[in-house]
């Protein structure tokens, strides 16, 4: 979609993405306040074990991103990102009941914070709700998610809202032409 106008990158948005709201039509990108950068060598290490974790995850090598993940939170265990990071590779490997256990650990850590890690771990701990069935849980994870400046959360925020789904459905029945709306 280079070279095209904000406009036009609107509009595709629009027809390509039914869930989309008028906010996601001109920005579908996260906006958290800045993070810091890693203030001890703990925190340096960590990131650098982690993000080594990353990598062999992206090449489907689970088990060996999940013992650099480890690493990362034993280098730095106040650093929520670390706990984020392993909670997604435990998620990975099906893993749920551990990988909540670190969500809720980097939510603990963040309390109070509005931070990227913090809406990284709502983020996670929505998905895993969603995928629960707790559907009411999700949707205030990512509630809070976005109201942190997560794109994905408020796309899944509105997703999750049962008058926003109802309104999408029948737009996409008239986008598409058909006679009859079905609710």
């Amino acid at each position: 979609m280079e070279g095209l106008s904000d406009r036009d990158q609107a509009v595709l948005r629009s027809i390509m993405d039914p869930t989309a709201t008028l906010g996601d039509l001109t920005d579908d990108s996260d906006h958290f306040p800045e993070d810091n950068a890693p203030a001890s060598d703990g925190d340096r290490l960590s990131a650098e074990l982690c993000a080594r974790g990353a990598a062999l995850a992206e090449g489907g090598r689970l088990g060996e991103a999940l013992a650099l993940m480890g690493e990362g939170v034993a280098a730095a265990p106040a650093r929520p990102d670390a706990y984020n990071d392993r909670a997604q590779v435990l998620r990975l490997m099906m893993r749920d009941t551990e990988a909540l256990s670190d969500i809720e650990r980097a939510l603990s850590l963040t309390a109070g914070s509005r931070c990227r890690a913090r809406a990284l771990a709502l983020c996670q701990r929505g998905l895993l709700r969603r995928k629960a069935g707790a559907e009411a849980e999700a949707r205030a994870d990512f509630v809070e998610a976005a109201d942190l400046g997560s794109a994905f959360a408020k796309k899944q925020a509105v997703e999750l809202n049962p008058y926003a789904a109802l309104c999408n459905q029948m737009l996409s029945q008239v986008l598409r032409g058909d006679k009859e709306i079905k609710l």
